[in-house]
């Protein structure tokens, strides 16, 4: 009954299987032969006793008529263009077999269909040849996977269907060839090489050759990238063709033959059930190039030959498949009689009575049967009750073929052997001890309490301190001795003379936080950090007094009050190389060299040294003519620096504010006059709060 029930699910999975594909017959061989690729499968096989069904269809869509230049009739020269875009696609059914687990049979049939082509009668649907192929897998522990096949083509396809020869081992060099059919017994041989890098991306590579006997043989090749094998999407990008090995001599020749290059996506869903969906790219249509030449074909067509030619490859085609893995695998890993797929119990304990679930009937064998065993691990020979649970006479929770104390009055505490519990071993039984938690070497009293709980000598109830250290001297109320009273005990006291209030650490010597050698009592710096050198008052030492630590100091003898930075060194705020308190021009602009004094060797280059070169006439604003040489100099500064300039100028009189405003103004003005931006020009006049002159102070500068 059961064998029967099982065939009967298979039957109907495998019609409905067929019924699906029935309708996706149109398409090459070769389109989802594997659970790997597209058009180039890996090196791997099929499970023993799985079975893979693929049914794929192909459909040619470059929107060109099946041949270049039309046909002509080889016999009356008479030439047909051909306009209508035929309708030229194929697919195929295929069935394998995992024979072993290294060891694969398959059998494929492919369908194909010629749409309308004017002037002949080779339209229509009709079967191409059946291929058988055996495939082995060698088991290798490596990430590379070979994978060696033989393929027999029967000649069972149709000679008087198809325009469009479906593969190049089917065209006949200046004799009549056909389209869906070799016409005579082919045999081929494939290598399959997988690299798996780190179940990650799977590198597929085929090469083979077809012999036909009839000097058609052909190479057969491929390559194939798939991105993340074992997800549910798989991305997958390959490159496959076919090549007559009588063209391959020459380059003119053999770039005509079939080669493609194929996109597309592989879709595993569950149920081990994948759908392909894919685009076949000629290498020509890639390049951009069309090889007019193409291949010359000669078909045969009831009393006429009609001689054409066709491209190696269409431009552009798209292909769908649809996979399915079946398990029909009879291992049983556990020898119980039951296949492990429909095993529900596969760690079955070997000799141990099963059902057709393959899960013991009585796992433990103690008699009651494991749908109504409440312990079903119990060891082989001991004794049970009704629930199949080990007897326990003494109900103490110890199975009486564990109890060493099978006597234990009800509710007791026990331990792992059945007997009393004594958790911390001080003799008396946790059911009567008020101090369970005793350390071992306690000595106790009835109750189970030590009678001297920190080992001082000094028993509980005289014991001020009852819980000192143990080997810690004690004084006659059990607590520490401390001579100095500073809190910490003598034996590990390191200053045993403390005075009296004083603070101290946990060595009870004088506390020093910062750890700078000067007792925080004297310590007028109390969070020196640590390492640096101190005085005897625990202040960092600053020999040049310039509010840099010396141990950070690194220009340690900086003259008194010269501006220093972060590090202690001298500030030159110019970057001329001269310290500012040396510095007599401390604004040099960038780059400039200067003397001793900071100031730059060009008087050009200086812009005190040309402020004095700027006069005005008498106590008015306006400008000799000997000052625009120097505002010239300016402006060429200004260009070739970048910073801003603030014109300060002062004069003399009862309106000297007037004057000085308009005079750094007029200044201002040629500068403007000149094109210079004057939002980089600040102006001020400042009366005669100075003698009469002017000054050009930069800011702002970039250095």
């Amino acid at each position: 009954m059961k064998i029967f029930l099982i065939s009967m699910v298979f039957m109907r999975r495998f019609v409905f299987t067929l019924t699906l594909m029935a309708t996706l017959l149109y398409a090459q061989t070769g389109i989802g032969r594997n659970t790997h690729g597209i058009r180039v499968p890996s090196a791997s096989t099929l499970t023993q006793g799985f079975i893979y069904f693929s049914g794929s269809f192909e459909t040619i869509s470059d929107g060109e008529p099946l041949a270049q230049d039309g046909f002509t009739n080889t016999a009356t020269g008479e030439k047909t263009e051909l306009t209508d875009q035929a309708a030229a696609s194929g697919g195929a059914i295929t069935i394998g077999y995992g024979i072993l687990d290294f060891l694969e049979l398959n059998l494929s049939l492919p369908l194909y269909y010629e749409g309308h082509i004017t002037g002949t009668k080779l339209d229509g649907l009709a079967t191409g040849d059946l291929e058988a192929s055996l495939k082995v897998s060698l088991p290798l522990d490596f990430p590379i996977h070979i994978g060696l096949s033989g393929s027999l083509f029967a000649p069972t396809g149709a000679k008087s269907r198809g325009f469009r020869p479906r593969h190049s081992w089917f065209i006949k060099e200046d004799q009549p060839s056909y389209a869906y059919t070799n016409g005579v017994l082919a045999l081929s041989g494939n290598l399959f090489i997988s690299l798996d890098i780190f179940g990650i991306l799977l590198w597929n590579n085929q090469i083979g050759y077809l012999a036909t006997g009839e000097d058609r043989d052909a190479f057969l090749w491929g390559t194939g990238l798939e991105l993340f094998p074992n997800k549910t999407v798989s991305v997958i990008v390959e490159a496959s063709g076919e090549a007559r090995t009588s063209q391959m001599g020459k380059f003119s020749n053999f770039r005509k033959e079939l080669a493609r290059f194929t996109p597309g996506l592989r879709l595993h869903l569950p149920n081990k059930l994948d759908l392909i969906f894919a685009a076949d790219l000629s290498f020509d249509y890639l390049r951009g190039n069309k090889d007019i030449d193409g291949i010359d074909i000669i078909r045969h067509d009831k009393d006429n030959d009609f001689s054409y030619t066709i491209p190696g490859t269409p431009k552009i085609g798209f292909t769908f498949a649809l996979t399915k893995v079946i398990d029909f695998s009879w291992r049983d890993s556990d020898q119980d009689g039951v296949a492990d797929r429909l095993d529900m119990c596969p760690g079955s304990t070997f000799g141990v009575v099963v059902n057709n679930r393959g899960c013991p009937v009585d796992q433990d064998q103690d008699g009651v049967l494991n749908i109504v065993d409440d312990c079903p691990e119990t060891p082989y020979g001991v004794k049970v009750d009704y629930l199949g649970c080990p007897l326990d006479e003494d109900h103490d929770g110890i199975a009486d073929f564990k109890d060493q104390c099978p006597g234990t009055p009800l509710g007791e505490a026990v331990n792992e052997t059945g007997c009393l519990r004594d958790s911390d071993n001080d003799g008396v039984d946790d059911n009567n001890d008020q101090c369970p938690e005793t350390s071992p070497e306690d000595q106790v009293n009835l109750s189970g309490c030590p009678i001297d709980s920190d080992h001082d000598g000094v028993l509980n109830e005289n014991d001020k301190c009852p819980e000192t250290p143990r080997g810690r001297p004690v004084d006659q109320e059990g607590c520490p001795l401390d001579f100095d009273k500073d809190g910490i005990p003598d034996d590990i006291d390191m200053c045993p003379n403390s005075t009296v209030g004083e603070y101290v650490d946990d060595k009870g010597c004088p506390a020093d936080i910062d750890n700078d050698g000067v007792p925080d009592v004297k310590d007028q710096c109390p969070e020196t950090p640590e390492g640096f050198t101190v005085d005897q008052t625990g202040c960092s030492l600053d020999i040049d007094q310039d509010g840099v630590p010396d141990d950070l100091d690194k220009c340690p003898k900086t003259p008194t009050n010269a501006p220093v930075d972060t590090l202690g060194c001298p500030i030159d705020s110019d970057q001329d190389g001269i310290a500012d308190y040396l510095d007599k021009c401390p604004e040099t602009l960038p780059h400039i060299l200067v003397n001793g004094q900071g100031c730059p060797y060009n008087s050009k280059l200086n812009l005190e040294s040309i402020a004095k070169q700027i006069h005005f006439n008498g106590n008015s604003d306006r400008l000799l003519n000997s000052s625009y040489t120097a505002l010239n100099d300016v402006i060429e500064l200004l260009r070739r620096y970048n910073f801003n300039i603030e014109v300060e100028c002062s004069a003399s009189g009862s309106n000297a504010k007037a004057v000085s405003v308009n005079r750094a103004q007029t200044i201002a003005d040629y500068f403007d006059s000149k094109g210079f931006d004057m939002t980089r020009v600040k102006t001020r006049g400042t009366g005669a709060s100075a003698p009469p002159g002017v000054k050009l102070i930069p800011t702002d500068i970039q250095r």
